[in-house]
C-alpha cells in the first residue's frame, strides 16, 4: 500500500536521512515499510509503502496519519537544514543588491547566529522556530488530508508563504542588527581617533563600580578623579538625555589616560560597557574583579560612610 511519495529536486539522500530518523520507531514494531527512490529528469522521486499485514498495533487509518505525522517532521527538519539557507540567501539578495557581498555576508552570519541562539531554545512553545514547524506541518497535514503526494519545492513555494513571511522579517531584524553594528563600529573609530590625537591628561584611570552600576574614578596614586575636566563633561550633559555608561565613556575620552583598570565587574548589569571601553583604549585597558586595589577601596569607602 501507497504511502507518501515526495518530489525533491536534490539532496534526497539528506531527505531519506532526516525521514528515517521519524519512522525508526515503527521498525521497532515490526511495521514493514518500503523505501525506493527514483530520478526522473531533473528531481527525484522518494516512495514510501507498508505491507498493511504487518500493521498490528493500529487501525490502518490511524497508522497512515502517525506516519505522514511523522513524515512532516522530517521534511520540516530537512527544510530548516537544506532548503532555508540558500531560501534566505536568495530573499537577502533580492531584497537587498544595494549591499555589497561582503555586507551580504555578514548579514547571513548574524542569522546564522539567530537561528542557533534559536534552535538552543526550541523547548519553548513561543519561540519563533517552534512556531514555523508547528505552522509548516499543519500545512502539510491539510495537503495530506487530499493527496499521498507532495512537491517539496511547489510547496514551499505556494503553501509556506507566512513561512517566507517570517523569513523575510527576521531578515530584516538582522539588517538592522548589521546596520547598527556597522554605525556603532564607526562611532568606536571615531573615539579612538580622539584617544589618539590628545595629551594624557592623567596617566592611569581606575574604574570601580558601585552595585547601583555607578561608577567612581581614582587616579594612580588612588585620589578620587573629580576636577575641571569631569565637571566639563558633565555641565555639558546636563541637559542632555544622557545614562551613567554615556558619561563615563565621555569623560575617559576626555582625561585620555594612558593606563585603565576596571574593578568590580560584578556590580555591572551591562558588561557592554568593558567592550566599548576595551575598543577604543585598545592595549591600555585590564579588567580584574577581586584585586586587592579593589578591596582596599572598597574598605575606604565603607569607612567615610
Amino acid at each position: 500500500m501507497n504511502l507518501l511519495s515526495i518530489i525533491v529536486e536534490k539532496n534526497v539522500e539528506e531527505l531519506q536521512r532526516q525521514l528515517s530518523k521519524q519512522i525508526e520507531s515503527f521498525k521497532n514494531e515490526e511495521i514493514e515499510i518500503d523505501e525506493n527512490v527514483t530520478y526522473h529528469e531533473s528531481f527525484y522521486t522518494l516512495e514510501y509503502s507498508v505491507k498493511i499485514e504487518s500493521v498490528k498495533n493500529y487501525p490502518i487509518s490511524d497508522f497512515i496519519n502517525i506516519f505522514k505525522y511523522c513524515a512532516a517532521n522530517g521534511l520540516f527538519e530537512y527544510i530548516k537544514l537544506y532548503e532555508e539557507p540558500p531560501l534566505i540567501q536568495k530573499l537577502i539578495d533580492y531584497d537587498y543588491y544595494y549591499f555589497s557581498a561582503k555586507e551580504r555576508i555578514e548579514i547571513q552570519n548574524i542569522i546564522k547566529a539567530d537561528l542557533k541562539s534559536q534552535s538552543d531554545r526550541m523547548k519553548d512553545a513561543n519561540d519563533e522556530v517552534h512556531h514555523r514547524k508547528f505552522a509548516t506541518i499543519q500545512k502539510m497535514m491539510e495537503h495530506f488530508k487530499t493527496s499521498s503526494q507532495i512537491n517539496l519545492k511547489g510547496f514551499i513555494t505556494f503553501r509556506l508563504k507566512d513561512y517566507i513571511l517570517e523569513l523575510q522579517e527576521m531578515i530584516e531584524r538582522a539588517v538592522e542588527d548589521f546596520l547598527m553594528n556597522k554605525e556603532y563600529n564607526e562611532f568606536i573609530k571615531l573615539l579612538k581617533y580622539f584617544v589618539d590625537i590628545q595629551e594624557a591628561k592623567i596617566d592611569t584611570v581606575h574604574i570601580l563600580f558601585e552595585e547601583d552600576s555607578k561608577y567612581k574614578l581614582y587616579d594612580q596614586y588612588g585620589n578620587l578623579v573629580n576636577n575641571e575636566y569631569l565637571r566639563l563633561v558633565a555641565t555639558e550633559m546636563v541637559d542632555k538625555d544622557i545614562n551613567y555608561e554615556d558619561l563615563l565613556i565621555s569623560s575617559l575620552i576626555t582625561i585620555a589616560p594612558n593606563q585603565v583598570f576596571i574593578h568590580k565587574i560584578s556590580n555591572l548589569n551591562n558588561v557592554e560597557i568593558i567592550k566599548t571601553i576595551s575598543r577604543v583604549f585598545v592595549n591600555k585597558v585590564k579588567v580584574c574583579d577581586s584585586c586587592d586595589w579593589c578591596k582596599v577601596k572598597v574598605k575606604v569607602n565603607v569607612e567615610k560612610e
